[in-house]
């Protein structure tokens, strides 16, 4: 677990903690369902201020893919929770404000237990259960914002609904610190795109087999991230609205970027149609720990598909100097698909620290552990394995290479799943 996710866990179990003293009075049934009401309604204040991508939490995660990881975490525990609240009611006799504010309180709870379950079931459910209907992204991207109103609606309900302790309970003072907190940062995932975005327009475009290469320069502000980062991506023309997340293939010292972005789904297929020069763009970020700098003496990058743009990113800022040495493999199904080999080969030759072989699969066949220890000088087991790409490829060669007893030192790759 990392520093931020421990965080996180303790200040959830610290809301049921608190509950124990403040309800104890009441019978058991009561006092476990507020337990786990208290609980979850820390984690959605903890949830709505995650959303908002504070840099110094990604560090405490260890990057921002770890994050929604987490993020996901707790929308499941937040389900079972309130559920754990609903089936077992509270019975006691308690306070309330008024009669009217209790009354529509307990109305305003009812209707987010409902419309949380929904939202949530669809947030962790990507694929309908016996069907290969998947709940498509911007669907799930719209209904998902509608989690930050629910919480205000919870957040009425958990300040005046009748309750077994007074408002001066630590319980109801920690509560209504996440109340204030989820709120806050509600309204501030409704105004990050005016507040953390660029605008860029593009200059170049080539539609190459492997991928769509856009590249683009900064209108006013440049954006800040590294090589290895991914970027909010959205072009400002119908269809194309909707941020998606790719990983940055270059980035200038002028705030020039390049983005490699394969068509896979609807939105990036309609990207690749209509995509054009002079289109504007807006883009948030950088984001991600996914930099070599961070790394070991020794390091292997492999690559898979589309997995190659970080490493695109972060060869071709390298100048011999990291006191680093590093062994590249790019695994593409076809020679066709492969895109950047003209910067990677020419860095090989360029620098005495940096080695590239492209492994293309339609003519050197299935890329395993044997051929990776069998295609280079360095030891796998003295160094760190860097990848990105396809996560069979990665667990393939994981366990290939701990059978051949040359496990890595390290694995760094990022859990690129946003829902």
């Amino acid at each position: 677990m990392t520093a931020g996710s421990i965080i996180a866990t303790l200040l959830i179990v610290f809301a049921g903690l608190l509950a124990v003293p403040a309800v104890s009075h009441t019978n058991a049934g009561t006092t476990f369902s507020l337990m786990a009401s208290s609980m979850a309604f820390v984690a959605m204040g903890i949830a709505q201020f995650m959303a908002t991508r504070p840099p110094f939490i990604e560090r405490l995660f260890g990057g921002l893919d770890r994050i929604y990881q987490f993020h996901r975490k707790i929308g499941i525990a937040v389900l079972c929770l309130i559920l754990v609240h609903y089936f077992i009611a509270p019975d006691f006799q308690g306070l309330s404000v008024t009669s009217g504010l209790n009354q529509l309180a307990k109305t305003a709870g009812e209707w987010a237990f409902y419309a949380f379950v929904f939202l949530l079931v669809l947030s962790i459910v990507k694929v309908i259960p016996k069907t290969r209907f998947q709940i498509p992204y911007q669907y799930w991207r719209i209904t998902h914002r509608f989690i930050g109103l629910l919480f205000v609606m919870v957040a009425f309900h958990q300040m005046f609904i009748k309750r077994p302790y007074d408002g001066t309970a630590l319980l109801a003072t920690y509560l209504n610190l996440f109340a204030l907190i989820g709120i806050v940062s509600y309204a501030y995932t409704q105004l990050l795109p005016w507040l953390r975005t660029r605008r860029y327009e593009v200059v170049n475009v080539e539609r190459h087999d492997g991928a769509t290469i856009i590249s683009a320069r900064p209108i006013g502000g440049k954006l800040r991230a590294k090589p290895g980062q991914f970027g909010f991506f959205r072009v400002n023309k119908p269809g194309l609205r909707e941020p998606h997340p790719f990983t940055i293939a270059g980035i200038e010292d002028d705030g020039s970027v390049r983005f490699a972005i394969k068509p896979l789904g609807d939105y990036t297929k309609a990207l690749r149609e209509t995509v054009a020069v002079g289109d504007a763009l807006t883009l948030e970020g950088g984001y991600g720990h996914f930099n070599h700098k961070r790394g070991g003496k020794k390091q292997i990058w492999l690559a898979g598909g589309i997995g190659v743009t970080p490493f695109l990113a972060m060869a071709s800022r390298l100048k011999g100097d990291e006191g680093q040495d590093i062994h590249m493999v790019y695994c593409v199904r076809d020679g066709a698909e492969a895109i950047g080999l003209e910067t990677f080969r020419a860095q090989a030759e360029k620098l005495e620290n940096f080695n590239f072989v492209l492994h293309n699969s339609a003519t050197d066949g299935r890329f395993d552990a044997t051929k990776l220890v069998a295609g280079t000088s360095m030891n796998p087991a003295e160094a760190d394995l860097w990848f990105c790409g396809p996560p069979p490829l990665r667990m393939a060669i994981e366990k290939g290479l701990k059978e051949l007893g040359k496990a890595p030192r390290r694995v760094e790759f990022e859990r690129f799943e946003f829902r």
